[in-house]
């Protein structure tokens, strides 16, 4: 099950990031009240952020260190951080 948000990459080898969206449906009386959970492709500037990222993770993985990745709320900066860092600050 994804979530909002979630970022995935598809079966064509792009990155989409899953998206909440409402479904209005004309004489139906709950109209407007389904939401729907659809993937939608990034542009090419993610594309690119996004498999540079994958081949860093897959990187480290291979050495054997848990990373996780983090993208900021203005979707311009990728931080990569040891996942034993991210327990300490919690």
């Amino acid at each position: 099950m994804a979530y909002d948000g979630e970022l995935v990459k598809m079966a064509n080898g792009r990155w989409a990031r899953f998206q909440r969206c409402q479904v209005y449906r004309p004489g139906v009386d709950d109209a407007g009240e389904t939401m729907m959970l659809i993937a939608v492709e990034l542009d090419e500037r993610y594309q690119r952020l996004l498999d540079e990222a994958s081949d860093s993770l897959a990187d480290y993985r291979h050495r054997g260190i848990a990373v996780q990745a983090t993208l900021d709320d203005g979707a311009t900066h990728l931080t990569l951080q040891a996942e034993s860092e991210l327990s300490a600050l919690n």
